[in-house]
C-alpha cells in the first residue's frame, strides 16, 4: 500500500517537471514569460493546456517561480530577450555634499553647513575676545 502511494507521488513530480518543460519551452518560443492568457492564445500546440498547469501548480505564478528554480538556463533566455539591461548612467558623488553637483573638487558650495562647525568658530571667536 505505501509503494503506491510513493509511485503516484512520484509520478504527480514527473508530469509535473514534464509540464513546466513544455511550458517553458513554449514561452521560450514566444521569447517572454508569458501571462496565463496570453499562453491560452498561443496558437501553435503547446503540449499541456494552462487548466492543467493550472491543477498542477495552483498559480501561475508558482508555475514562473518553478520554471525560474528548476530550469535557470531558459529563464535567463527569457529574461535576456524580454528586458534588455541599459547600463545605468554613472554620475560622480561629491565627497563634501554627498550628491552629484557641479561644483570644483574639494569647494562643494551646495553642502550643507554644519551646526557643530558653527558652534565651534564661534567658541573660538569668544576665547580670542577675553
Amino acid at each position: 500500500m505505501a509503494d503506491q502511494k510513493k509511485e503516484k507521488r512520484m509520478g504527480s513530480i514527473r508530469r509535473r517537471d514534464v509540464a513546466i518543460q513544455a511550458a517553458a519551452m513554449a514561452m521560450l518560443e514566444e521569447g517572454k514569460v508569458l501571462t496565463r492568457k496570453e499562453f491560452d492564445y498561443i496558437s501553435k500546440p503547446t503540449g499541456v493546456r494552462s487548466g492543467n498547469l493550472m491543477n498542477l501548480f495552483g498559480s501561475w505564478s508558482r508555475l514562473v517561480g518553478f520554471i525560474e528554480k528548476d530550469h535557470p538556463d531558459i529563464w535567463t533566455q527569457l529574461q535576456g530577450e524580454s528586458a534588455p539591461e541599459e547600463p545605468a548612467p554613472t554620475e560622480e558623488v561629491c565627497d563634501t555634499c554627498g550628491e552629484a553637483c557641479e561644483c570644483p573638487p574639494g569647494e562643494c558650495n551646495c553642502a550643507k553647513p554644519d551646526p557643530l562647525e558653527a558652534l565651534a568658530k564661534a567658541s573660538e571667536e569668544k576665547e580670542e575676545d577675553e
